[in-house]
């Protein structure tokens, strides 16, 4: 910007002080007015332009300097939750959060040869499932004080994650992801997806909604296929999730299965 500035400067000297003309000559005063009222015009255009490149001065965001809220690119300066996704947590009982962490089964679990994997941080919050596609924003709600749990075995990963849904409620949220599981196809992180559709689940007890569905990831890879299935379970405000992943679909769906109960028990133990 001081750039600029000189460049006006160093013009205005050139054209505004010739050289040959005294203050006395009225030829020179003539030329002067002109020169200045010339230059005054060219400062006001440099000055737009350069505002209109480099934005406000002093780097002064159009928020005022405060953070934007989270946002999606259908509107970028939405504070609407319904179009950002984001729960408000003084907008949620704070109690909530001590009872995601009774929801998570473990740390052991009866399966052999499963041991738990150590977590940098259990604490992480999500879209309840990332099936076909599904983001936060335009009226899928981003998780509040989600806490998760992982295992692995040979051949066998298992993870839960359990969060509050609470603009509207856990059910709620399970029922936007299983109207989503028609897409067919779709691709993420972890490659191409082709969804398999909803499995049948024994009604499990204390819950108001309860989905299954499994998924093939990367079917025609050269390093071979994955197979996923997911259970969602959801009770008041708060929902949790239970995914398997092996080389096998049988294997996949067993896990799910068997876990499904335990992870039911837990969330229905919730007051």
């Amino acid at each position: 910007m001081r750039e600029s500035g000189s460049l006006v400067k160093e013009v205005t000297w050139t054209i505004g002080s010739p050289k040959s003309a005294t203050v006395s000559d009225p030829k020179a005063i003539s030329m002067r007015r002109v020169a200045g009222k010339s230059l005054t015009a060219l400062a006001a255009v440099v000055g737009l332009v350069l505002t209109a490149a480099c934005g406000p001065s002093g780097g002064t965001s159009p928020t005022g300097g405060r953070e934007r809220p989270a946002t999606t690119p259908a509107d970028p300066f939405s504070t609407d939750p319904a179009v950002t996704g984001v729960q408000s947590l003084f907008d949620l009982d704070p109690e909530l959060e001590e009872q995601v962490g009774t929801v998570l089964i473990g740390p052991a679990l009866d399966i052999d040869g499963v041991a738990e994997v150590s977590l940098q941080s259990p604490y992480m919050d999500d879209v309840l499932s990332g099936v076909c596609g599904t983001r936060r924003g335009n009226g899928v709600y981003g998780s509040a004080f989600g806490q998760r749990r992982e295992w692995k075995a040979s051949g066998l990963r298992i993870q839960q994650f359990a969060a509050v849904w609470g603009i509207n409620s856990a059910a709620d949220a399970v029922a936007q992801i299983r109207s989503r599981l028609g897409c067919g196809t779709y691709r993420d992180r972890e490659g191409l997806h082709r969804v398999l559709g909803e499995r049948e689940l024994s009604r499990l007890s204390g819950l108001d909604d309860q989905l299954m569905f499994c998924e093939v990831i990367n079917e025609e890879g050269p390093e071979g296929s994955t197979h996923l299935c997911t259970v969602l379970l959801a009770r008041g405000e708060i929902a949790s999730r239970i995914q398997a992943r092996a080389d096998t679909a049988e294997r996949a769906e067993q896990v799910t299965r068997e876990l499904a109960a335990p992870a039911a028990k837990r969330l229905a133990a919730v007051s």
